[in-house]
């Protein structure tokens, strides 16, 4: 499965998870350069999770199989949190915020995020139709959902536009220009008032 070459850098991470019937494993390099490998079983969230990577300049392996739709998807966010944070250890010197304001066409999409240790999402938005592609919009919080409990990451999503594929496009890509900015190393410190996240 693993057939991108992943960087010398330290910050590497694998996650492994299973729903239902469905399995998901990931590979991941915080500190690459967005290259990916994806196959989670659906064509339209193999190009949202790529988008991620590339504004994130994170290289990440996926690969989901198994179960139906909704137990796939959930499988790969909580595999690509877990390899997040196993990534990022403890957090020393890690920037921990980030956030970003992604324009596509008529859309726009915020995100702001927390590297806290604690899982917590908010989204506000609505898609208008059922599906886009291949992919439920009824799969797109649940998946960010699962991703933010495996990363245990704060994690506030704010969208709005008429065309559901820009929409869940621009989200993901503030989502991964975010994870960016949050995973910046800038000191040795843990960046907390307790000093562990």
């Amino acid at each position: 499965m693993w057939r991108i070459r992943i960087g010398d850098g330290m910050r590497k991470g694998e996650g492994r998870a299973e729903v239902g019937g469905a399995r998901a494993k990931v590979e991941l390099d915080l500190d690459g350069t967005g290259e990916q490998d994806i196959d989670s079983g659906s064509g339209f969230l193999d190009h949202m999770i790529s988008a991620l990577a590339r504004m994130g300049e994170i290289d990440v392996s996926l690969k989901a199989e198994g179960g139906i739709g909704p137990q796939r998807s959930r499988a790969a966010g909580l595999a690509l949190g877990s390899a997040l944070a196993e990534a990022l250890g403890d957090k020393k010197g890690a920037k921990r915020y980030g956030w970003a304001a992604v324009p596509m066409d008529e859309a726009l999409a915020k995100a702001a995020l927390d590297l806290s240790g604690r899982a917590y999402i908010v989204m506000m938005g609505e898609f208008s139709g059922e599906m886009i592609g291949d992919l439920s919009t009824q799969d797109v919080k649940p998946l960010l959902s699962a991703l933010v409990e495996g990363g245990r990451i704060t994690l506030n999503v704010e969208f709005d536009g008429e065309n559901d594929h820009h929409k869940a496009e621009s989200v993901f890509k503030a989502l991964g220009l975010a994870l960016r900015e949050a995973k910046k190393v800038e000191g040795t410190r843990v960046l907390s008032t307790k000093g562990v996240l």
